[in-house]
């Protein structure tokens, strides 16, 4: 019970009295009301509890996550009796001097990525054929919760892949993208994430993966994972739900609540939920929970980005193969989780800079194209694109490459010693 129930609470008491000399005759019960009185001072005190105190709170969540404006803004909705008391004006000004101390990043913006994580790693590294794949191009859940702790220690902080550069309109409404040094809190460095394939495909079902994202009763983006007996549950088992709860908890790792970019395919549908198929007897109601789930990522700081529909090598194929590639990507993905102007290469191969290709996938509405070919960071700003490359922070790179990302991380504290060699 709270300070304030305590001191406004009512007093009942009852008081019984017998009758005469006459055993167990009772008269009924009398209630006594008995006013509670307060000084000046201690309604005072109710009144900033009630009316401040919940403002001052709010106000101090929103500055955690560098949500400055909003929590200025909320400061100016303190009643007039309270608009000089010292904790109000001392979060005024610290929260407008955090501001204003925001300094640019002049350097390339690093950015990472990762595929569906493994949960289970005995049934991943179990021998099979697919042992050697899972070791080279996935993380285990146990690594990816070690990768975020180093770089939460190595000041590393999330932005927005939209805040590598800046739109200047010219007088005849003609649009350009053009360079801008990200701000940042002073001392912190951005970082852009990613995650590919985020689709749950059918050949990691018995592999020890999550199923898909879904929402709990809570409305929270989790998995659903089943293991090898068959027992179902509902957890943090994959990038999204680890990194919620990571930000949640360190809201200083993430500014103004960014987390990343799901890449998705679509020839086995989207977030675990085979939407592709027309003899899905579940078709329509998956689509909905596509729609639900994605709503809720979009709310909580994800961004989804094209991966290609097919996961074909972009390069390679021809213009119009890429065309209809794209084209069903934006029926069949893009109309259920929105619209995206990222475009991550599939294989991380690239095309041509400029080139008929580029021009196609402008004309879809892509600004943003994201290959792998550098664990370096590399960042070039055009008038129509913007062109990053990205670094995985898989078996591969962290078994052959550990000095490529020791700016971000130590391998040393993060490889999971349930990984086989290399093959």
């Amino acid at each position: 019970m709270s300070n304030i129930s305590k001191i406004c609470g009512m007093i009942f008491f009852s008081l019984t009295a017998l009758s005469g000399c006459s055993f167990g005759t009772v008269k009924a019960p009398e209630a006594v009301r008995i006013e509670p009185q307060y000084t000046e001072e201690e309604l005072a005190a109710m009144r900033r509890e009630e009316e401040l105190v919940p403002i001052l709170d709010e106000a101090a969540g929103l500055a955690k996550g560098y949500y400055y404006d909003e929590a200025l803004a909320c400061l100016s909705r303190v009643p007039d009796e309270f608009s000089e008391d010292p904790e109000v004006t001392e979060a005024a000004t610290s929260y407008s001097a955090a501001k204003d101390a925001f300094v640019p990043y002049e350097q390339p913006v690093r950015h990472i990525f990762f595929h569906s994580l493994i949960v289970d790693t005995d049934l991943a590294f179990d021998g099979d054929y697919m042992e050697n794949g899972y070791n080279y191009w996935m993380t285990t859940v146990d690594e990816f919760r070690a990768i975020l702790e180093e770089l939460y220690a190595n000041q590393y902080i999330l932005i927005d892949i939209h805040d590598l550069n800046d739109v200047q309109t010219a007088k005849d409404g003609t649009v350009a993208l053009v360079p801008s040094a990200p701000m940042v809190p002073e001392g912190k460095i951005p970082l852009v994430l990613s995650v590919d394939d985020v689709n749950y495909y059918d050949y990691m079902k018995t592999d020890g993966f999550a199923r898909n994202l879904m929402l709990d009763e809570e409305g929270n983006v989790k998995n659903l994972y089943i293991d090898e007996n068959g027992q179902e549950t509902v957890g943090d088992y994959d990038v999204v739900p680890i990194l919620d709860a990571f930000v949640e908890e360190h809201p200083d790792f993430s500014l103004r609540g960014a987390k990343g970019l799901l890449a998705l395919t679509g020839y086995e549908g989207a977030l675990g939920y085979r939407t592709n198929d027309p003899e899905n007897p579940n078709l329509e109601q998956d689509k909905e929970t596509v729609r639900s789930v994605a709503a809720r990522l979009k709310e909580t700081g994800w961004q989804f980005a094209c991966h290609g529909y097919g996961h074909k090598h972009t390069a390679q194929i021809s213009y119009d193969s890429l065309a209809a590639d794209t084209s069903r990507w934006r029926e069949e993905v893009g109309s259920l989780v929105g619209d995206t102007d990222v475009y991550i290469y599939p294989y991380g191969e690239e095309i041509e800079y400029p080139g008929d290709k580029l021009t196609l996938l402008q004309s879809e509405g892509f600004r943003y194209f994201c290959g792998v070919w550098s664990t370096q960071a590399f960042v070039s700003v055009k008038d129509t694109y913007v062109r990053q490359t990205r670094c995985n922070l898989d078996g591969l790179t962290m078994k052959t490459r550990p000095e490529a990302v020791a700016d971000l991380i130590d391998v040393s504290k993060v490889l999971d010693p349930a990984r086989p060699e290399l093959k």
